[in-house]
């Protein structure tokens, strides 16, 4: 199994480095991570610009783009053999519901869309206060689950988030895990102008409004795993039919 790793927190985060650390202990292991932080970044490409690629040791790249960019390139470019499968992570704060839209670990997984199993997103509901190494083991457990488990490794993005609770009480991964739906926030709060200058600065994201049974937020907020599949297509069939019905 060949595995590629990115993430969005930067390749010298502890996140990453932890799960290099847990899995190559199993699987042939590639990285291709961005030089600094690109948190929040989305699915971006940087089509405007050169960006540098600095092999730090033999299949680890440190690149000067967004996540986005380093999974297209290492996939693309990079790499030779044939990826498996790419696995973001893991990341320190949560990607729960609308979250999905902006983040930087979401959207790394996503460039592996195209190989032959779902890409997995990996995140910790905490920043602080956390066992990285404890956390990397617990991702593995919950990645050997998935990959040996052809119906939900196949034709879906996985976006995990894992709580605090839930590190302290992995016997049984089943058990403290559980498949869900994305939840909704509400509206971010504004941006801010700073200080009477020309400067603002993007305003928090919105509280959950939709974090019901059967949420990712109800999950983690229960003290287990959350685990969401997500579709490529994000065409509304149903408001498709309608019109093509009228």
């Amino acid at each position: 199994m060949k595995i590629l790793l990115s993430n969005d927190d930067g390749y010298y985060a502890s996140g990453i480095q932890a799960l290099i650390n847990e899995l190559e202990k199993k699987y042939d292991i590639y990285v291709a991570a961005p030089a600094i932080n690109h948190s929040a970044g989305s699915s971006a490409l940087s089509v405007r610009k050169d960006i540098n690629v600095d092999e730090v040791k033999k299949n680890h790249y440190v690149i000067d783009g967004t996540p986005a960019d380093c999974v297209h390139i290492g996939l693309t470019c990079l790499i030779k053999e044939d990826i498996d499968i790419v696995i973001s992570g893991i990341n320190l704060g949560a990607n729960l519901g609308d979250d999905v839209i902006y983040s930087g670990t979401v959207a790394a997984a996503l460039e592996g869309r195209h190989l032959k199993m779902s890409p997995i997103a990996i995140s910790l509901t905490a920043q602080e206060n956390i066992d990285i190494n404890e956390a990397a083991i617990l991702s593995s457990r919950l990645i050997e689950n998935i990959i040996s488990n052809k119906e939900i490794s196949m034709n879906a993005l996985l976006n995990i988030n894992i709580p605090d609770f839930a590190l302290k009480n992995f016997i049984n991964i089943l058990e403290v895990s559980d498949f869900t739906r994305l939840g909704k926030r509400g509206l971010p709060l504004p941006a801010k102008q700073i200080d009477n200058k020309n400067i603002y600065k993007i305003g928090a994201a919105g509280i959950p409004i939709d974090d019901g049974i059967g949420t990712d937020f109800f999950a983690v907020n229960s003290g287990k795993i959350s685990i969401t599949p997500i579709l490529y297509d994000l065409t509304d069939v149903e408001m498709l039919n309608k019109i093509k019905k009228s």
